[in-house]
């Protein structure tokens, strides 16, 4: 997966272009760049022709320029950088769009001070009536120097009479006094019987006094709760949170999402999208997997799922957007953290063999959810089962997060004609990974193993799991995965690779894990024409400069949705 075989079209295509009458007359052509295409061969180029949404040649400026005709505009880049658009393989986006034009998002800052001069400014922005959120993605640990909680008094300062909920991944979260009266949650409780009515009461951190601090614990469970005390989302503004996120996402560098649904997420919410991408041209790519509520935990709810997937059928949107796998989350006994393996019971592993068939038999690519080592083995012997009966060579099958995969289960999914999709996550050096330290000291700066993955040969890419576990920049991923280093500084991971590694792994690898290899991940003819181009070289900038690095232009589809040139 890491070297494609170059076919001879590409050959001809970048090193030099068809003759001028065999060309189509460019409608754009960028040129006077550095063009790292991310192509077979890694190899860099000065000029890009765009003809409608898809690039027409790449090459230098010499041959470039002599496909121009009397309509073609020309874009200088100034020497400037350009890149193919990158690609987030695990981003729950959808469901972020439905609060996110009230969100404050830190992806990637590295002091508390930062922090709260976001708060402030988010809610500058806002209507009155609106709450201020910051739903995950970041935590305390990523801080440099001071990594205290947000208190009750600073959020009252900031967010004054508008309730404020700030949500550290899936840890804890932190509320103003206006968020606790909004929940109907007494501000002082002397006694239990006190604490009133709200499903979260108990969840609420109070001091000696029964005053409350502004922190509330209970990580997923209290998560869980909360997300349905939130307001509600009208239809309209929605609409307005998903042109808002994907502008955002724009605005970082990423014009292609896989989306692998997740709880917590309003069915409306896709209904929505599907419809705005039906009226107008969206400027993220979004590949998602079939929409679940609670991830089934019996053999009984399990059989409901069972019966959406024999309903559903992948693969019948467009390249803008598609439904086009199921998971990654679908039997809740064969799901396990980083805390600890799972060992299913036999009952429990016929169920999980069901679904798997029952993808299999619909052509239905297959992503799950799973992190340790034992469990994976248990789950490739079910996936192995299936096989026999089902040949899925052609259907993908990936394993997400794959933290503590080993070499032997690498080679097993192989075979398989399986994948892996790793993420960032550790860089917000997460309270999971302070214990993974405490627990295997060093050896835990090979979780996930990086540089044994991309030594195997392995199909793979690069994600972040936000946009609430984790932060969801993509040079942020970049920078931790050539550097090794967590937001705060501290190493992380021992595995790095090399800027080109990390590269493909961001943008060519995940259009593979998409099915959309003949559209997207690479600046080559024939590909559409998702391109960045950057405030400064990816290749030759610090180390430490790349997760600042930031798009001055961002095209999807040939056209400017981000920036300028």
């Amino acid at each position: 997966m890491r070297r494609l075989i170059p076919t001879l079209a590409l050959l001809t295509a970048v090193s030099s272009p068809l003759p001028a009458d065999a060309q189509p007359t460019p409608d754009t052509i960028l040129h006077g760049g550095k063009i790292i295409t991310v192509d077979d061969y890694f190899s860099i180029q000065q000029a890009v022709a765009i003809s409608g949404e898809r690039i027409a040649a790449v090459g230098t400026d010499a041959d470039i320029l002599t496909l121009a005709g009397p309509g073609t505009t020309f874009v200088d880049l100034d020497g400037r950088t350009m890149i193919p658009g990158l690609i987030d393989n695990h981003n729950h986006i959808i469901r972020a769009t439905e609060y996110w034009p009230n969100e404050a998002r830190l992806d990637g800052v590295s002091s508390r001070a930062e922090a709260l001069a976001r708060f402030r400014a988010k809610t500058d922005s806002l209507p009155a009536d609106q709450w201020l959120m910051s739903l995950g993605g970041w935590t305390e640990n990523q801080f440099e120097g001071d990594q205290s909680g947000f208190t009750l008094a600073e959020l009252d300062e900031i967010a004054g009479e508008r309730p404020a909920f700030i949500q550290s991944t899936y840890q804890h979260a932190f509320g103003n006094t206006a968020f606790f009266r909004a929940l109907g949650i007494p501000l002082v409780a002397r006694s239990a019987n006190q604490l009133g009515s709200s499903p979260i009461a108990n969840f609420v951190e109070r001091d000696a006094d029964g005053r409350v601090t502004g922190r509330i614990n209970g990580e997923m469970p209290m998560f869980r709760i909360a997300t349905t005390l939130l307001p509600e989302v009208p239809e309209a503004s929605q609409i307005n949170g998903i042109r808002e996120t994907f502008t955002y996402l724009n605005s970082i560098g990423l014009t292609a999402v896989y989306d692998p649904a997740g709880g917590g997420i309003r069915p409306e919410s896709y209904d929505r999208i599907w419809a705005l991408a039906a009226t107008e041209d969206l400027t993220l790519r979004v590949f998602h997997t079939l929409a679940r509520g609670a991830i089934p935990r019996t053999p009984e709810e399990a059989e409901g799922l069972i019966e959406e997937i024999r309903a559903a059928r992948p693969f019948q949107g467009n390249r803008t957007l598609d439904l086009i796998a199921m998971g990654e989350n679908y039997y809740m006994p064969i799901r396990d953290s980083l805390a600890g393996p799972v060992d299913p019971a036999p009952e429990d592993l016929a169920v999980a063999r069901n679904i798997l068939v029952a993808a299999a038999d619909g052509g239905w690519s297959v992503q799950t959810h799973i992190m340790n080592a034992a469990t994976i083995g248990r789950f490739l012997d079910v996936v192995e089962d299936v096989n026999r009966e089902f040949p899925m060579r052609q259907l993908r099958w990936t394993i997400t997060h794959a933290d503590l995969v080993d070499r032997t289960q690498i080679d097993r999914m192989r075979a398989l004609g399986m994948n892996l999709q790793l993420r960032s996550i550790s860089v917000l050096y997460e309270p999971q990974r302070v214990r993974l330290f405490e627990q295997h000291g060093d050896d835990a700066l090979d979780i996930p193993p990086l540089r044994m993955i991309e030594s195997s040969g392995i199909p793979w890419g690069l994600g972040t799991d936000g946009t609430k576990a984790a932060q969801i920049n993509p040079f942020v991923s970049l920078w931790w995965a050539v550097t090794g280093l967590a937001l705060n500084g501290e190493r992380v991971l021992g595995q790095t690779l090399t800027r080109e590694e990390a590269l493909i792994a961001h943008t060519r690898s995940n259009a593979y894990l998409m099915f959309q290899e003949a559209n997207i991940g690479a600046i080559r003819p024939g590909l559409l024409a998702d391109l960045l181009v950057l405030d400064r070289d990816y290749l030759t900038v610090p180390e430490n400069e790349i997760r600042e690095i930031l798009p001055i232009a961002t095209l999807v589809g040939g056209k400017v949705v981000w920036g300028a040139l």
